[in-house]
């Protein structure tokens, strides 16, 4: 089901944000056909989640906090995952986990729970850095007809040695902070 929720949503809003932006991608092969990837994203903006969805070449579910995930109620009807604001997302964390070991892709923007769920998934992280016009605020959208260009890193595997049978507080931000890197890393050589 989630994975139908998904796809629904790529195919309804892509066409939608195709005709609103100019979304182009480079490198689209970096996301595998299939399997678990956690796609990194470095844009947290109202429009993130719906342009990533626009841009991916599969059906990705989003896991976002901050401005990403302002409109919350919309992302759950989507099959996304929107932290929530008063209380701790213990749950949502569950099931980015979840959604992961049934071999769906996960776009994570702006959360902190990032390390717990890659040591406990031990998925491949796939960077995205996106070029967009500057707005006032992040809980604004850019301006229409704006070019907005996703470039996507290379697939990496989770690390041999960050792979634990019991994640701890160590080996979740061990990983968090191999996560941290690879985006940076990303951004740098876009």
């Amino acid at each position: 089901m989630p994975a139908a929720l998904a796809a629904h949503a790529r195919n309804l809003v892509g066409p939608l944000l195709r005709s609103t932006y100019r979304i182009s991608t480079v490198n689209p092969d970096a996301i595998p056909p299939r399997g678990p990837v956690l796609i990194l994203c470095d844009w947290n903006n109202i429009a993130a989640p719906s342009v990533i969805k626009a841009a991916v070449p599969r059906p990705v579910h989003v896991w976002a906090d901050g401005p990403a995930a302002v409109p919350g109620p919309l992302l759950s009807v989507t099959g996304d995952l929107a932290m929530p604001v008063t209380k701790v997302g213990v749950e949502i964390v569950d099931r980015a986990i979840a959604l992961l070991g049934s071999g769906e892709a996960v776009c994570a923007i702006g959360v902190e729970d990032l390390g717990y769920v890659l040591a406990r998934s031990q998925a491949p992280v796939v960077p995205v850095h996106v070029a967009a016009p500057e707005t006032k605020r992040p809980t604004d959208p850019p301006a229409r007809k704006s070019p907005i260009v996703l470039t996507m890193g290379e697939l990496r595997s989770f690390p041999q040695h960050l792979m634990t049978d019991q994640v701890s507080r160590m080996s979740a931000r061990a990983a968090g902070e191999w996560a941290r890197q690879i985006l940076v890393d990303s951004r740098e050589s876009s």
